[in-house]
């Protein structure tokens, strides 16, 4: 009995001690007509080279990472503008970037997997030099 509680304790522990871990990645679409009678599009994704860690501090993951992404936007920004401009469905300026941020590793793998997946009509552009949260 005693080692029962023991062992509850101590993944109580485990479990509270990882509860400030998050995992996030920026990304944005940018998506191309190619022929609008027969619904043909070309979708350009450009998505941060890995997931990302971040401790929360007590903070849900997503108040955490909004918090720390506003001081950094324009360095965010600024790298996603530079690979985009090289993109021509992405014609304009980007004024805003997406951050998905997860609480388990495990969510923002299968997300991030299912994003940079191959297809036909979908090009993957890593962008690299981005400042971690």
């Amino acid at each position: 009995m005693i080692r029962l509680i023991i062992c509850t304790l101590l993944m109580a522990s485990a479990t509270m001690a990882r509860a400030g871990d998050c995992y996030y990645y920026w990304t944005h679409q940018c998506v191309e007509v190619i022929d609008a009678s027969q619904r043909q599009l070309q979708q350009n994704i450009l998505i941060s080279p890995s997931i990302n860690y971040l401790q929360s501090d007590g903070q849900s993951c997503e108040a955490a990472a909004e918090a720390r992404q506003q001081p950094l936007m324009e360095r965010v920004l600024s790298a996603f503008n530079e690979r985009a401009q090289k993109i021509r469905a992405c014609d304009a300026p980007l004024a805003s970037v997406t951050l998905r941020v997860f609480d388990s590793p495990r969510k923002a793998t299968w997300y991030f997997d299912r994003t940079i997946r191959p297809s036909e009509n979908k090009n993957v552009v890593t962008v690299d030099n981005l400042p971690p949260l």
